[in-house]
């Protein structure tokens, strides 16, 4: 690759040593996969639990990508806090995968997943694999406070304006304004031990209101496939947020992912360097337990931009465990009955933040296909898949034309079709094949050299 003094990798990342989690009783040893409902999944909902910080953020702007119509697109979205207990953090977040496996015990053991359930907070610390104390029943508490005061905004943006001047001096200080949106909840009403429900009953558990839409799309099964006990084992707070976060652009990317360090600042509240050295630093202990448990294959960090545009490009390809994981959703939902019909009360899956989600733009669809960057990362992966070729330069000459082409994202979703499709031991020219679903993808754009079924590549 050009620049090669540029990119960080992990291959030149020095290793750190990372203890193993204490074996007892209450800890995950064994494999342990979960589904994990797909829509919540692939929002940046969570943020990275600090000591240090006094109070909570109140909301933050994120960026949630889907595909839609067959393109990649982002939805803004913005999530408001529960009050003075902030947003939800890393440690909410492995409450939240011990609900969902909770809720999976249920649905095997009962056949149905109530509109409200009942939890005790030994169950869920039980199911997240924490010991029990009581400083971890009172993050229980806080984890349903918080998620039951959580909203997630969709179609609504802030946006920053200068409140003017005041006698002689301008203020430095700017208000946020913002459009109007339809706001969702992930739990409605929550009660807890101890506290009367809508009947004047005490109850002795959390009694937990699902939100219908995502309790609709779990039933369904609309889920990624979750190692819970890979996750467990890992210790830090970015490990467990990146872990959640690449679940989702894997999925995009068919194990292919991308994303600017100043989104993940802005995600998770971490601070942000400039300095090339002390975000590799910032990363090191996540990327390498990632590494370490066979999730990551391979990560690169490549500066982008100059000056106050300076950013960094985090590129990631998914490792064994990610790929066997995968590929057990069909049994889990067979499993689990997930999308049977038999669940009479559940909707079809209706994504709800798809209103927030503008109209397509044709600019927009193709500006991946103008970044130099981006397309020299494409040439440099797709050149290295394809092995030796009798015309290494009309080859390149073809694929350079491809990618000009082409929208990047679906070029990244076909190369991870094709590696997937080898790692099942299918007998594929993996060169040759990538570029034959690569014609089809250039014929659906309109490209006129792709309409020439006979062109020799």
């Amino acid at each position: 690759m050009e620049h090669a003094d540029l990119v960080t990798s992990s291959e030149g990342n020095p290793s750190h040593s990372v203890p193993d989690p204490q074996k007892k009783g209450f800890l995950l040893n064994a494999p342990v996969l979960l589904l994990a409902e797909h829509i919540l999944g692939s929002i940046p909902l969570w943020e990275v639990k600090s000591k240090n910080r006094k109070e909570g953020l109140r909301e933050k702007e994120v960026v949630r990508e889907v595909y839609y119509r067959g393109e990649l697109r982002k939805i803004p979205l913005v999530i408001y806090a529960s009050g003075d207990l902030g947003l939800p953090n890393s440690v909410d977040l492995e409450l939240f995968r011990g609900f969902e496996r909770w809720a999976l015990s249920q649905l095997e053991r009962k056949k149905v997943l109530d509109p409200i359930v009942r939890i005790s907070g030994a169950e869920i610390l039980q199911a997240a694999g924490k010991e029990p104390s009581g400083a971890a029943y009172a993050e229980v508490d806080r984890f349903f406070l918080r998620m039951a005061g959580t909203m997630i905004s969709a179609g609504r943006t802030k946006t920053e304006v200068g409140e003017g001047t005041r006698g002689s001096g301008p203020l430095n200080r700017k208000r946020l304004r913002s459009n109007k949106g339809i706001v969702f909840k992930i739990f409605g009403t929550v009660v807890l031990p101890g506290q009367p429900n809508k009947k004047g009953e005490m109850v002795d558990k959390y009694e937990v209101e699902l939100a219908p839409w995502y309790r609709d799309s779990l039933l369904m099964g609309n889920c990624f496939v979750i190692d819970h006990s890979l996750f467990t084992g890992m210790k830090g707070s970015l490990s467990k947020l990146l872990h959640q976060l690449l679940h989702n652009l894997f999925y995009l990317g068919k194990g292919h992912a991308e994303q600017r360090y100043s989104d993940l600042v802005g995600y998770w509240q971490i601070k942000r360097y400039m300095a090339k050295s002390k975000v590799m630093e910032q990363f090191a202990e996540a990327h390498h337990e990632l590494l370490k448990r066979g999730f990551l294959e391979h990560w690169q960090i490549v500066p982008i931009g100059v000056r106050e545009q300076k950013d960094f490009l985090f590129i990631w390809d998914a490792g064994s465990a990610w790929w066997k994981t995968e590929a057990q959703l069909p049994e889990l939902q067979a499993k689990y009955e997930l999308g049977e019909t038999h669940h009479s009360d559940s909707d079809p899956v209706i994504d709800p933040f798809l209103t927030a989600l503008p109209e397509p733009s044709t600019g927009a669809a193709m500006t991946s296909a103008t970044d130099t960057n981006s397309a020299a990362r494409l040439l440099d992966e797709i050149i290295g898949l394809s092995g030796r070729r009798k015309d290494p330069d009309v080859w390149e000459k073809w694929w350079k034309r491809a990618i000009a082409a082409v929208p990047h994202p679906r070029i990244w979703l076909r190369i991870g079709e094709v590696k997937e499709r080898k790692a099942r031991g299918e007998r594929i020219n993996m060169g040759s094949y990538l570029a034959k679903l690569i014609k089809i993808e250039a014929k659906s754009f309109g490209v006129p050299w792709a309409e020439d079924e006979n062109r020799t590549t």
